[in-house]
């Protein structure tokens, strides 16, 4: 089990892997759905703590009701996740312990001034696929190609 922070720029995750395009083009909220429910698969394995910001801009009124057991932000209208990943960042106490997930050039350098690690989107991504043995499955599941999912179930 990790003792690591991860902090996850969700909309850079989203907007990068392929697997999720199909979820983001039915909506951004689907989309964020589907992201949250691999990065909650991904935690079960890998432990330790998650939290993936969203830019808060196009959050819907009253807010989105996805229950899992990682950390979900939405930064304030009138700011960025970005903002608030290098604020929670610079404020901790012990700023080597996050891995910050971003393909934001911009924000991997303001984190790793303050000491965090970064990963690429990419480099994100193939953590994910070591972790967890089985995400090809998951990533199918997580494309729409595959409905299996009923109603009430589907992201």
């Amino acid at each position: 089990m990790s003792h690591e922070h991860i902090l996850v720029d969700g909309y850079s995750m989203l907007h990068q892997w392929a697997e999720l395009k199909p979820a983001r083009l039915r909506s951004l909220a689907t989309g964020r759905q589907a992201l949250i429910l691999l990065l909650t698969h991904f935690h079960d394995s890998h432990g330790g703590e998650l939290t993936v910001v969203f830019d808060g801009r196009s959050l819907p009124r009253g807010g989105e009701g996805v229950k899992t057991n990682i950390h979900v932000l939405y930064s304030r209208k009138d700011e960025t996740a970005d903002a608030v990943i290098e604020r929670m960042v610079g404020q901790s106490q012990r700023p080597h312990d996050f891995l910050v997930a971003t393909d934001d050039h911009a924000e991997q350098n303001v984190v790793e001034a303050f000491g965090a690690r970064t990963l690429s989107a990419d480099g994100f991504h193939a953590m994910i696929e070591a972790e967890l043995k089985d995400s090809k499955e998951i990533l199918k599941q997580l494309s729409f190609s595959n409905r299996h999912f009923s109603r009430s179930q589907r992201l």
